[in-house]
């Protein structure tokens, strides 16, 4: 009896999960690729209602980045199928196979607050003569790269960091709802 009475007593000193009540202020986007999708998709988070693609002033700032990182069997078939293309002149498209990264990094007054990144494996076939309108990222890792954001919002509701950043903003200028 004594042992249940302990541990009802220090329930309330066992870490809990913060969420985010409010929305982060106003924050500026920067996205290396399709940036008017990439706003679209973060717009819609509840964390992200303020975000603004033209808030040069904001002292917060939203990167999304992107990056490939070559697999060791995608490094070996992207060399060989650019040979074959260039031999064939085109008619074989170039395959590569790589792992694609998104990273958003949250900053405060230039200084980063936090970072997440996510990453997947995609397989790219292209044609040497015809024009990407993916920024490289092709169809799918487009598409996949946009589902993060839903992803980025979750995980940065919960950061206690951010939570803190909300919370001083919150004191200073009042709710940002």
């Amino acid at each position: 009896m004594k042992r249940l009475l302990l541990c009802v007593a220090l329930l309330p000193l066992l870490p809990t999960e913060v969420m985010a009540a409010d929305p982060l202020p106003s924050v500026r986007l920067l996205c290396s690729f399709d940036v008017d999708q990439m706003y679209t998709k973060l717009k819609a988070q509840p964390l992200l209602v303020n975000l603004n693609k033209d808030q040069y002033g904001s002292p917060i700032v939203l990167r999304v980045t992107n990056s490939t990182v070559p697999t060791a069997t995608g490094m070996a078939t992207g060399l060989a199928s650019a040979i074959w293309s260039g031999g064939t002149l085109g008619l074989l498209p170039i395959v590569e196979n790589r792992d694609l990264v998104i990273t958003y990094d949250l900053f405060v007054n230039e200084t980063l607050l936090a970072t997440y990144s996510y990453r997947d494996n995609f397989t790219l076939a292209k044609n040497i003569y015809s024009k990407d309108k993916t920024d490289g990222l092709g169809e799918a890792g487009l598409a996949w790269a946009q589902q993060t954001a839903e992803q980025f919002s979750t995980e940065a509701a919960a950061d206690p960091r951010i939570v803190q950043l909300i919370d001083e903003y919150r004191y200073y200028f009042g709710s940002q709802k």
